[in-house]
């Protein structure tokens, strides 16, 4: 009977993944405009969902005004979207229409704002901070703004509350580097 009870439990187990390898992330797997690589590396090693492997994908446009665009996605097995980052670039406009719009939908419950940018806004899936950018944008010749978000789309392994912290301190770090890249002409307004 006890044996019956453990071959169960063995089963069970390696059915649920309890005896997969999981992947490593190195710093140098971590995509190019991510500011401290190696922390980035430690943080994902520890926070995102369990995979055999993870492997990132990048988009840089560093182009001025409207058309810069930076994100990063990490991916696991079978193409799996686990996390992105993401910088993008927008007209300026009330902070309030700026999350109804801006912020991607997702189910990680109460959202709280914190003092970054214009406004910091999160979750336990989501960290978006609207940044001011470019007093004149070149096209429009209106200030824009940079929307820069860290979106778990697996809940990540750890406490809401960490997991929250986990994606404030990653976003605020990615902003500060999407700033500087854009070369924005405007305070960044992010702590220090």
């Amino acid at each position: 009977m006890v044996v019956a009870i453990a071959a169960g439990a063995v089963l069970t187990a390696y059915f649920l993944g309890a005896f997969e390898k999981r992947g490593y992330i190195r710093a140098d797997d971590v995509c190019l405009h991510v500011p401290d690589r190696q922390e980035a590396a430690k943080i994902f090693n520890s926070v995102l969902p369990k995979a055999a492997e993870y492997h990132f994908i990048e988009t840089w446009r560093p182009d001025r005004d409207w058309e810069f665009r930076s994100v990063c996605g990490v991916k696991g097995e079978k193409d799996e979207a686990l996390f992105y980052l993401q910088a993008v670039v927008g007209s300026a406009r009330p902070w309030q229409q700026w999350a109804k719009t801006e912020i991607p939908p997702n189910s990680g419950g109460e959202t709280t704002y914190f003092n970054a940018g214009l406004k910091g806004v999160s979750n336990a899936e989501v960290a978006a901070i609207w940044v001011p950018c470019y007093a004149h944008e070149k096209t429009s010749k209106q200030p824009w703004n940079m929307t820069v978000f860290a979106h778990a789309l697996k809940p990540l392994e750890v406490s809401d509350k960490e997991a929250r912290q986990t994606l404030i301190d990653l976003t605020t770090s990615f902003a500060r580097q999407a700033h500087k890249d854009a070369k924005c002409d405007l305070p960044s307004k992010l702590p220090d």
